[in-house]
């Protein structure tokens, strides 16, 4: 019998703690989107989109002397990760397997029971 189990835990971070958390889901956020927009313009010139191409121009970000403060309160590791999801819908999304599986899944809208 397979058991199913959950922890719920509360993150009670100090004034300093939270800071520094905001900063670091702040930058992911930033990169996120950042990151989307280049994206789009390779996806517009049709270039090849994968994981490397992104983390690729991670370091040109992070050199810009606008954006000093992802060398300065970031984690090299969130920024990647936050990339390396970017890559992964993106090839979700061209994935014909994907669409079709989309396709087939598609139900009718049961009625609820009190409607009987």
């Amino acid at each position: 019998m397979k058991l199913n189990k959950a922890y719920k835990c509360r993150l009670e971070p100090n004034a300093e703690q939270e800071i520094i958390l905001n900063n670091l889901v702040g930058s992911a956020r930033f990169v996120w989107n950042h990151m989307l927009a280049i994206s789009f313009e390779m996806f517009a010139k049709n270039e090849f989109i994968n994981a490397t191409n992104l983390v690729n121009k991670i370091v040109g970000l992070k050199n810009n002397p606008e954006f000093s403060f992802l060398k300065t309160s970031s984690n090299a590791v969130t920024l990647q990760q936050k990339i390396r999801d970017l890559a992964s819908a993106w090839s979700r999304f061209f994935d014909p397997k994907v669409h079709a599986r989309l396709k087939e899944n598609k139900k009718k809208p049961k009625k609820p029971k009190f409607f009987k």
